[in-house]
Protein backbone atom coordinates (compact mmCIF):
# COMPACT_ATOMS: atom_id res chain seq x y z
CA UNK A 1 0.00 0.00 0.00
CA UNK A 2 1.59 3.30 -1.01
CA UNK A 3 1.41 6.57 0.92
CA UNK A 4 -1.53 7.81 -1.17
CA UNK A 5 -3.78 4.81 -0.41
CA UNK A 6 -2.60 4.00 3.13
CA UNK A 7 -5.32 4.66 5.73
CA UNK A 8 -4.57 7.81 7.67
CA UNK A 9 -3.69 7.29 11.32
CA UNK A 10 -6.26 8.99 13.54
CA UNK A 11 -3.44 10.46 15.59
CA UNK A 12 -1.69 12.04 12.63
CA UNK A 13 -1.81 15.85 12.64
CA UNK A 14 -3.92 15.72 9.46
CA UNK A 15 -6.72 13.91 11.32
CA UNK A 16 -7.60 17.19 13.06
CA UNK A 17 -8.15 18.83 9.68
CA UNK A 18 -10.47 15.97 8.61
CA UNK A 19 -12.41 16.19 11.87
CA UNK A 20 -12.85 19.96 11.63
CA UNK A 21 -13.85 19.69 7.99
CA UNK A 22 -16.52 17.20 9.07
CA UNK A 23 -17.71 19.46 11.89
CA UNK A 24 -17.71 22.60 9.76
CA UNK A 25 -19.63 20.82 6.98
CA UNK A 26 -22.58 20.51 9.40
CA UNK A 27 -23.08 17.02 7.97
CA UNK A 28 -23.51 14.42 10.71
CA UNK A 29 -22.73 11.52 8.38
CA UNK A 30 -19.45 13.10 7.36
CA UNK A 31 -18.39 13.90 10.92
CA UNK A 32 -19.60 10.65 12.47
CA UNK A 33 -18.04 8.68 9.62
CA UNK A 34 -14.83 9.09 11.66
CA UNK A 35 -16.41 7.50 14.76
CA UNK A 36 -17.20 4.05 16.10
CA UNK A 37 -20.91 3.16 16.31
CA UNK A 38 -20.68 3.24 20.12
CA UNK A 39 -18.80 6.56 20.31
CA UNK A 40 -19.11 8.48 23.57
CA UNK A 41 -19.04 12.28 23.52
CA UNK A 42 -18.63 14.23 26.78
CA UNK A 43 -19.28 17.96 26.46
CA UNK A 44 -20.73 20.59 28.81
CA UNK A 45 -23.14 21.65 26.05
CA UNK A 46 -24.72 18.19 25.76
CA UNK A 47 -27.82 17.73 27.93
CA UNK A 48 -26.76 15.53 30.87
CA UNK A 49 -23.16 16.15 29.72
CA UNK A 50 -22.82 12.99 27.63
CA UNK A 51 -24.06 11.44 24.39
CA UNK A 52 -23.51 7.74 23.78
CA UNK A 53 -23.71 6.23 20.32
CA UNK A 54 -23.91 7.81 16.89
CA UNK A 55 -27.67 8.40 17.09
CA UNK A 56 -27.41 10.42 20.33
CA UNK A 57 -24.41 12.40 19.09
CA UNK A 58 -26.19 13.06 15.78
CA UNK A 59 -29.25 14.39 17.63
CA UNK A 60 -27.10 16.74 19.71
CA UNK A 61 -25.18 17.94 16.65
CA UNK A 62 -28.43 18.65 14.76
CA UNK A 63 -29.77 20.70 17.71
CA UNK A 64 -26.48 22.60 17.98
CA UNK A 65 -26.33 23.39 14.28
CA UNK A 66 -29.99 24.44 14.31
CA UNK A 67 -29.31 26.96 17.08
CA UNK A 68 -25.95 28.11 15.64
CA UNK A 69 -26.19 27.42 11.89
CA UNK A 70 -22.91 29.17 11.07
CA UNK A 71 -20.93 27.60 13.94
CA UNK A 72 -17.38 26.80 12.86
CA UNK A 73 -14.23 25.71 14.60
CA UNK A 74 -10.53 25.92 13.87
CA UNK A 75 -7.46 24.40 15.46
CA UNK A 76 -5.53 26.74 17.77
CA UNK A 77 -1.93 25.57 17.67
CA UNK A 78 -0.56 22.11 17.04
CA UNK A 79 -2.31 18.87 18.06
CA UNK A 80 -0.80 16.83 20.89
CA UNK A 81 -0.42 13.08 20.33
CA UNK A 82 -0.06 10.61 23.20
CA UNK A 83 3.10 8.52 23.36
CA UNK A 84 1.17 5.30 22.72
CA UNK A 85 -0.63 6.87 19.74
CA UNK A 86 -4.16 6.20 21.03
CA UNK A 87 -5.08 9.76 22.00
CA UNK A 88 -5.03 13.17 20.39
CA UNK A 89 -5.65 16.52 22.08
CA UNK A 90 -6.55 19.63 20.13
CA UNK A 91 -6.99 23.20 21.36
CA UNK A 92 -9.65 24.98 19.32
CA UNK A 93 -11.58 28.17 18.91
CA UNK A 94 -15.08 28.47 17.56
CA UNK A 95 -17.59 31.13 16.61
CA UNK A 96 -21.19 31.28 15.49
CA UNK A 97 -24.42 33.24 15.64
CA UNK A 98 -27.32 32.25 17.88
CA UNK A 99 -30.17 32.43 15.36
CA UNK A 100 -32.19 29.29 16.14
CA UNK A 101 -34.02 27.97 19.20
CA UNK A 102 -31.64 26.15 21.55
CA UNK A 103 -33.10 22.75 22.36
CA UNK A 104 -33.81 20.99 24.61
CA UNK A 105 -33.47 24.02 26.90
CA UNK A 106 -35.99 26.01 24.85
CA UNK A 107 -33.88 29.18 24.80
CA UNK A 108 -35.06 31.61 22.14
CA UNK A 109 -32.44 33.01 19.74
CA UNK A 110 -30.96 36.41 20.41
CA UNK A 111 -28.90 36.89 17.27
CA UNK A 112 -25.80 37.14 19.46
CA UNK A 113 -22.44 36.38 17.92
CA UNK A 114 -20.55 33.98 20.20
CA UNK A 115 -16.92 33.01 20.50
CA UNK A 116 -15.47 30.16 22.51
CA UNK A 117 -12.26 28.28 23.11
CA UNK A 118 -11.56 24.84 24.48
CA UNK A 119 -9.67 21.59 24.24
CA UNK A 120 -10.89 18.25 22.94
CA UNK A 121 -9.23 14.97 23.85
CA UNK A 122 -9.94 12.15 21.41
CA UNK A 123 -9.43 8.44 22.05
CA UNK A 124 -9.41 5.88 19.28
CA UNK A 125 -10.19 2.24 18.70
CA UNK A 126 -8.10 1.50 15.65
CA UNK A 127 -9.02 4.16 13.10
CA UNK A 128 -12.37 4.99 14.71
CA UNK A 129 -13.06 7.73 17.20
CA UNK A 130 -14.21 6.06 20.44
CA UNK A 131 -14.35 8.92 22.95
CA UNK A 132 -14.41 12.73 22.80
CA UNK A 133 -13.99 14.77 25.97
CA UNK A 134 -14.48 18.52 25.55
CA UNK A 135 -13.26 21.06 28.09
CA UNK A 136 -14.61 24.58 27.58
CA UNK A 137 -16.14 27.48 29.49
CA UNK A 138 -19.88 26.89 29.18
CA UNK A 139 -20.63 29.86 31.45
CA UNK A 140 -18.99 32.24 28.99
CA UNK A 141 -21.32 31.05 26.24
CA UNK A 142 -24.34 31.34 28.56
CA UNK A 143 -23.38 34.98 29.22
CA UNK A 144 -22.87 35.67 25.49
CA UNK A 145 -26.34 34.38 24.57
CA UNK A 146 -27.96 36.21 27.48
CA UNK A 147 -29.03 33.18 29.55
CA UNK A 148 -27.13 34.45 32.58
CA UNK A 149 -25.95 37.96 33.43
CA UNK A 150 -22.30 38.93 33.05
CA UNK A 151 -20.36 38.62 36.32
Amino acid sequence: MDAQTKPQSPTSPDWAARFLAGWNSRNTDRLLGLAADDVTWVDPFIPEGIAQGKAAVSEWLAATWSAFPDLTFEVAGEPFISIDGTQLAIAWKGAGTFTGRLEPAGVEPTGARVEMTGVDVYQFDGENLRLVVTETDAMSLAVQIGVVPAP
